[in-house]
């Protein structure tokens, strides 16, 4: 499970929602971000990697970041 959370211009965090894949939470980026009548695209997550931390890859890639329009957005993997 995936965890997608938005920080807006106030810098104020707010829980999107709750998704099974990225698939699914990257689309919900795009409905919020897109303009109406426009088609819905695609996007790239980044991934942050700082070298000087050791953490695994699972762990590096268990959150992805897209800095958008409208708000600067974090998914991150949930362990069930």
């Amino acid at each position: 499970m995936w965890q997608l959370s938005v920080r807006n211009q106030n810098r104020d965090w707010t829980e999107l929602g709750t998704f099974a894949g990225i698939g699914p939470a990257a689309r919900q980026v795009l409905e919020l971000e897109r303009d109406p009548g426009q088609p819905m695209g695609s996007l790239f997550f980044r991934v942050y990697a700082d070298p000087m931390m050791e953490k695994s890859d699972a762990e590096i890639l268990s959150r992805l970041e897209y800095d958008g329009t409208h708000g600067f957005y974090v998914l991150t993997r949930r362990m069930q």
